[in-house]
């Protein structure tokens, strides 16, 4: 019932904070992972859902500063992006995590900030 359909896939939009690695292992724990937004379909129905909040997406470069990296391994120099003006900018050499936040647009922040999340799951079989 927690879980909303869209595009031919599941989506969990957290009721509680969380840091980003709390986020991953809850969405874990739910058979599923931190959403990886691959259009503007999905980015818009997002945008829509998150009205403005700040929601963690699955998106990080803490492997390599500046190489992001999908949780699913996506390839994220081949897909869409939405990333806020100036975004991502590292502030304080420690944003190492993506969440979705003004307008639906993506900002790097540090990954223990505690915000929303939205995990995502194929259409079950």
């Amino acid at each position: 019932r927690e879980w909303e359909y869209s595009l031919g896939k599941c989506y969990y939009f957290s009721l509680g904070r969380a840091s980003w690695f709390r986020a991953k292992a809850q969405c874990e724990e739910l058979g599923s992972h931190l959403a990886v937004i691959d259009s503007f379909a999905e980015q818009s129905f997002i945008m829509f859902r998150t009205r403005n909040e700040r929601f963690w997406i699955g998106l990080t470069d803490r492997n390599s500063e500046g190489d992001w990296e999908w949780i699913d391994g996506t390839d994220y120099k081949t897909t869409f992006t939405f990333w806020k003006e100036g975004e991502p900018n590292n502030s304080g050499n420690n944003e190492d995590c993506a969440h979705v936040w003004l307008a639906g647009k993506w900002n790097d922040v540090y990954c223990t900030y505690e915000c929303y999340f939205v995990c995502e799951k194929p259409l079950p079989r």
